[in-house]
């Protein structure tokens, strides 16, 4: 009965890595504050706690869509912020992911962490704007920016959001300014 038990939790332990070693991933390299983001706006698998890329999000879809594939391993270097990201296995693309090796390249990382940092201004854009319209200070916004969206708290990310505010509001006041001028000398 022993040996039973011993048997059937090695089982459901090498199940479980095989469950975690099978699925398909990208890796692809990614500040820190966009890292928590993703954990904040896509999915996360109950049983590993990885991140997962589908199709419901449209960070997910991006990053789908910027998966390549080859018969061949590719030689391509970690980053500095190495992030990896579980992709969903469907009907689809079952046998793709089964018999070929899938990366990102480089170029096409790029363009996603240009798409990801735009995601993330748009979201400070809104908060922001929410905050401010409720009379809330500059100072608590930030800080409810940073909590909500679980992004650790330093300088850094501090610094950068408040960056990020101040060219928004900078730009708003252009263009007030612009308009402004153009209906007093047409």
């Amino acid at each position: 009965m022993v040996l039973c038990g011993i048997f059937t939790a090695l089982w459901l332990s090498l199940r479980k890595a095989y469950i975690i070693m099978d699925r398909p991933f990208v890796i692809i390299d990614l500040a820190p504050h966009l890292q928590d983001f993703l954990y904040h706006e896509l999915k996360q698998n109950r049983r590993t706690g990885e991140l997962m890329a589908d199709g419901t999000h449209e960070i997910g879809r991006m990053i789908q869509a910027m998966v390549t594939i080859t018969d061949r391993p590719r030689k391509q270097e970690l980053g500095e912020n190495p992030f990896r990201i579980i992709l969903p296995v469907q009907e689809w693309n079952h046998a793709i992911f089964s018999e070929n090796f899938i990366y990102i390249p480089e170029w096409k990382q790029k363009q996603l962490r240009l798409f990801i940092e735009a995601q993330f201004r748009l979201r400070i854009k809104e908060y922001f704007f929410v905050g401010y319209s409720k009379g809330y200070k500059q100072d608590k916004i930030i800080q409810a920016f940073l909590h909500s969206y679980n992004i650790k708290r330093n300088a850094v990310n501090y610094d950068t959001v408040k960056k990020y505010d101040y060219r928004n509001r900078r730009r708003i006041t252009t263009e007030i300014a612009n308009e402004l001028q153009l209906s007093l000398f047409p």
